[in-house]
């Protein structure tokens, strides 16, 4: 099957749908034959990013004449049914979530619509279905969820791991092998819930516990006051962007990895792909049971859901775990890697691709 991939979140620049729109070419470059039309920078001059890759995709499709369109996420609509139109080739589309949460009335008439216009769409899980169902009434989407292949687990001693942290963070080592470690990795927005956990649950668990924070956002500041303010300096620690190798370590090294995310209207967690990356390590993860999460994290599978914003549940199951862990290293990993799978997504997507591509 000959595949145009179109997608505007790609590496260098770093996020879920980036390493997302990442694997899933790869995969499906392994069996069939796709044009990869991406861009890997930022995003804030959108239009001009839009007139690049229409121009780039009207080319290589009046070319070498795909069997089927790819575009990885619903903001490019347009995009696609421009070039639906041209080439007269059937269009397949994921929502992620935020496509179609987005509040904006302008969003809402130029881009929402068109959605509607693709042949199939793809939801990357069962609440994000639900939503564009909600959303989109004429549409019957796909749920297939993102995979997680072996790439970060690292059997290194555990002072190997701290040392990388150590060197990178100025954190000093014998501060990382004395204290129990929690993790949180991602982009720094309210929904993440990183402010809310430290202001209520950080200051209830054991003097000992240290939160590594990595990833940068414009909750930062907010987060930074937080810490101030209940003097938690030296039991908090936001890291910033952190390099891959340190990444790493931090998943392969922590005791804990919390996803504790809160309800924010309007915004929504569409699956929550950092929690399977520290699961595929053997990591401990404690997530909100909320949104497109439940169905990357499963209840004593590979990790524990608690009610969102629920401060008892979330100090009394942290101070548990702490003492006697709940799940195997070796259990967790088995069942993130056996259930979730890049190689698994890609045959799901090229399921949907051929029978777009027969309609």
């Amino acid at each position: 099957m000959q595949i145009l991939f179109i997608t505007r979140k790609y590496p260098p620049s770093t996020g879920g749908m980036e390493t997302a729109a990442y694997r899933l070419y790869t995969v499906l470059s392994a069996h069939n034959k796709v044009q990869l039309v991406k861009w890997g920078g930022s995003n804030r001059l959108l239009p001009i990013v839009y007139i690049g890759l229409l121009v780039r995709a009207l080319w290589y499709g009046l070319t070498r004449r795909p069997d089927v369109i790819y575009l990885q996420d619903g903001l490019m609509a347009p995009l696609g049914w421009i070039i639906k139109g041209v080439l007269h080739r059937p269009t397949v589309m994921t929502i992620h979530g935020l496509e179609v949460t987005y509040r904006s009335s302008l969003y809402r008439h130029l881009v929402i619509p068109y959605m509607e216009r693709m042949d199939r769409i793809v939801a990357v899980s069962n609440e994000t279905a639900r939503i564009v169902r909600q959303k989109l009434p004429d549409t019957h989407p796909e749920v297939i969820f993102n995979g997680q292949d072996d790439t970060f687990y690292d059997p290194r001693p555990r002072k190997e791991h701290l040392t990388i942290i150590a060197s990178e963070t100025g954190i000093p080592l014998k501060t990382l092998q004395a204290r129990k470690l929690l993790h949180t990795n991602g982009r720094l927005i309210e929904r993440k819930g990183v402010r809310w956990f430290i202001k209520n649950v950080l200051p209830k668990l054991p003097e000992d516990t240290l939160y590594l924070v990595s990833g940068d956002g414009p909750e930062r500041k907010n987060i930074e006051t937080t810490i101030a303010q209940y003097h938690l300096e030296n039991r908090a620690k936001l890291l910033g962007r952190v390099s891959d190798e340190a990444l790493h370590a931090l998943y392969n090294t922590v005791d804990i990895f919390v996803m504790p995310n809160v309800p924010v209207a309007d915004d929504m967690e569409g699956f929550g792909l950092v929690a399977l990356e520290a699961a595929s390590c053997g990591r401990t993860v404690l997530a909100a049971k909320l949104e497109g999460i439940q169905d990357a994290i499963i209840d004593d599978k590979n990790g524990r859901l608690i009610q969102p914003q629920d401060t008892t549940a979330w100090t009394q199951a942290i101070t548990d775990e702490l003492k006697t862990r709940g799940i195997s290293a070796d259990a967790v990993r088995h069942f993130t890697l056996q259930h979730y799978s890049w190689q698994h997504a890609a045959s799901a997507y090229e399921a949907v691709m051929r029978q777009a591509a027969k309609k």
